[in-house]
């Protein structure tokens, strides 16, 4: 017989299903093949830390021509050798425990054991167990034990008399690998018992009481394998009490099968967990079911610690504390995240669950969830010239046929920009050609054109490669293997970077008296006003610290600009400088950071949805957005890795941006700094 107590709190014990041997097919017709470049002695990169991007290449080959592709690779006399790339087997090894067979099904599905191979606790959490209390003798919890609160007797420790809480704590932190018992998905967490119920029902006050209990003595998660159908305004002020002090809320669905999710699980603050049978990737046919649902996992026939033993029991009971203990292994290995931060990781990585309706965006993957955490929002590759390909690959599905006119000669098709990632002043000059001609700039490092170059040419097939600077700044021999790509290439350039970048905006055909004036010596600043100068269609102009080049000045005279945005402050423009440029107006702040900001403060447009995130510290990243961001007017800030001061006003000043990017993998910009990012932008 099924009870329901309008007033008071109900544990759950119910059933559900699991998605189950899930595997990701590999292209089997592809053979993926390592290449090892030589080393070109006596050439000078801009950024040490990137000494080594473009030695070591992966390309994707038909497997038919596997053969002739490492013969030609293995002749060239730039790579040292290309061999086949061979596959690694991940050895994660089932645990010890005694029982764990009876687990093994339910970790499969949920990937577990392959996220352990990745697995590396830098904190210990601490996870609430708000319940009947805890077996504080249990071999597989004492060790795990802190000291908790009984509300029931506040005379009495938090002992478990009816079982209910020792089986949801076993699954939440069981010790693992120790020859005896149970597993459990996170290792060397904290349990701390809070004791709210004496027998199958409470008062909804006395959970009230300990979920503010858990928050105040630190528990990073709180897990209510609990509910009612009735609602509290105090019950949802503990819930929100908790969340501001940075814990993540777990609570149960029900086991009623109905299409309805108990309070507190319903709450939009709450993670709300459903049940699932992962023998069969089904609803547990106790499960309720709804829109509120965010996450499932296994709650059918879950062994797990029992008074004095192990049992086994049905339930969303036993769902929420496996996510639980999903939710700690995220928290462990980032303790930096917020606990709606977790909540955010545990719903973006599921596994999808076609069949299964109502029970949130899929089943919990361990594995996906600390994977995600690395890689929500960004825009990436292994190297800078791989972000480039993914941002052409994102911004760019085909290319239009545009019309350009290079030195009197006119050209009409498609095109593709090509700059260099070693040395910025000529490939910054090119951000407003980018814009004009709606094309993507890819880079070039160490003199070479990657595979992943050359694949992406080939994908968009471009008639026109239009490459910018000299022989220094981009090799005859790039030239010569996009040109046998049956590409035609132009070169925009000058004797110097001065005079490139005038030959850059002599290309296009700007209708305005107004220019940007930045340094030619250093890159933050045009960094800031690379996407403006696309959007607002301004030439980006080079000058000197204490001169003005003198093709600068022609440029000017003969375009006939009046107004000048000077960016930058009297480090990196003198006042003789800039009082001699037409209408002059600077702006700058105390570094580059605020600078940005500045700049950001007076161009921003209202129409923009999105933002991008680069690093400061380096400029090709920025630079190979800023045709896209310029076509959605979409700003660029620029990311101090030391300081947040000027991140937080900027995203402050951009309060109506939901849409965001990370530019770069974790060495442009730390996983910790963009979830910074993240959670400025969750507050905005």
């Amino acid at each position: 017989m099924k009870i329901r107590v309008i007033p008071s709190i109900i544990f759950l014990l119910g059933c559900i299903l699991l998605p189950n041997g899930l595997v990701q097919a590999e292209d089997e017709n592809k053979v993926q093949l390592l290449v090892v470049h030589k080393d070109q002695k006596g050439e000078v990169s801009t950024q040490s830390s990137d000494k080594d991007e473009g030695k070591f290449e992966v390309l994707s080959v038909p497997s038919k021509d596997v053969p002739g592709t490492l013969t030609k690779l293995n002749n060239k006399e730039n790579i040292e050798y290309a061999e086949v790339d061979q596959l690694v087997y991940t050895q994660a090894a089932a645990p010890n425990d005694t029982y764990f067979n009876n687990q093994s099904q339910d970790f499969q599905v949920m990937n577990v054991l392959e996220a352990w191979e990745n697995y590396e606790p830098s904190e210990e959490v601490t996870v609430a167990i708000v319940d009947s209390g805890i077996d504080l003798k249990h071999p597989e919890l004492r060790s795990r034990l802190v000291e908790g609160k009984n509300f029931i007797n506040e005379e009495e420790p938090p002992v478990d008399r009816s079982g209910h809480g020792t089986h949801v704590a076993g699954l939440v932190g069981a010790v693992t690998n120790n020859q005896m018992g149970i597993a459990s998905a996170a290792k060397k967490v904290k349990l701390l018992p809070v004791k709210v119920f004496e027998g199958r029902t409470t008062y909804m006050s006395t959970v009230i009481k300990g979920i503010r209990y858990a928050a105040d003595n630190g528990a990073d998660v709180i897990n209510l394998s609990l509910g009612s159908y009735s609602n509290m305004q105090a019950l949802e002020d503990a819930i929100d009490y908790a969340v501001e002090k940075g814990a993540l809320v777990v609570g149960a669905a029900g086991n009623d099968d109905e299409h309805a999710v108990l309070y507190p699980a319903t709450y939009p603050n709450v993670l709300a967990v459903g049940s699932v049978d992962s023998t069969t990737l089904t609803k547990s046919t106790f499960s309720n079911y709804g829109e509120t649902v965010d996450v499932s996992a296994p709650g059918t026939n879950i062994f797990s610690t029992w008074m004095g033993g192990y049992e086994s029991l049905d339930g969303t009971s036993m769902s929420t504390a496996i996510v639980s203990s999903v939710s700690s292994m995220v928290k462990q290995q980032y303790p930096f995240l917020k606990g709606m931060q977790v909540k955010d990781v545990l719903e973006s990585s599921t596994t999808s669950l076609p069949e299964v309706d109502r029970l949130g965006t899929g089943l919990i993957n361990a594995e996906e969830a600390l994977n995600y955490v690395q890689t929500k929002n960004r825009l990436y590759g292994l190297t800078s010239v791989e972000t480039a390909v993914e941002i052409s690959k994102n911004g760019w599905p085909s290319l239009e046929e545009k019309e350009l006119t290079i030195g009197g000669k006119k050209l009409n098709g498609s095109f593709v920009i090509l700059a260099s990632g070693d040395s910025f002043p000529d490939s910054l000059a090119a951000s407003p050609l980018g814009s004009h001609l709606d094309s993507p700039i890819l880079l070039v490092k160490n003199n070479r054109l990657s595979e992943s170059v050359k694949e992406e040419l080939k994908r968009l097939n471009p008639s026109h490669v239009l490459m910018i600077g000299g022989g220094n700044a981009i090799s005859h021999e790039v030239e010569n293997e996009i040109k046998n790509l049956s590409i035609e290439t132009n070169r925009i350039f000058g004797v110097n970077r001065y005079e490139t970048a005038v030959a850059i905006n002599d290309a296009i055909p700007y209708t305005t008296n107004k220019a940007f004036v930045v340094s030619g010596q250093n890159y933050p600043d045009a960094l800031s006003v690379a996407s403006y100068s696309g959007s607002m269609q301004y030439p980006v102009l080079f000058v000197q610290k204490e001169s003005v080049p003198q093709s600068v000045r022609t440029y000017m005279k003969e375009n006939e600009i009046s107004k000048t945005y000077v960016i930058g402050g009297q480090g990196v423009l003198s006042n003789k400088v800039v009082d001699n440029l037409p209408g002059h107006f600077r702006i700058y702040g105390v570094d580059r950071y605020e600078t940005n900001f500045k700049v950001h403060q007076t161009f921003i447009s209202e129409d923009s949805d999105s933002l991008y995130f680069a690093t400061g510290g380096k400029f090709p990243d920025a630079l190979s957005i800023s045709p896209l961001a310029a076509r959605t007017d979409s700003p660029v800030v620029l990311v101090d890795r030391n300081n947040n001061l000027n991140l937080k006003k900027t995203i402050h000043l951009l309060t109506n941006r939901n849409n965001y990017h990370i530019l770069g993998g974790p060495g442009a910009l730390s996983v910790k700094k963009a979830w910074e990012i993240d959670q400025y932008m969750m507050n905005q």
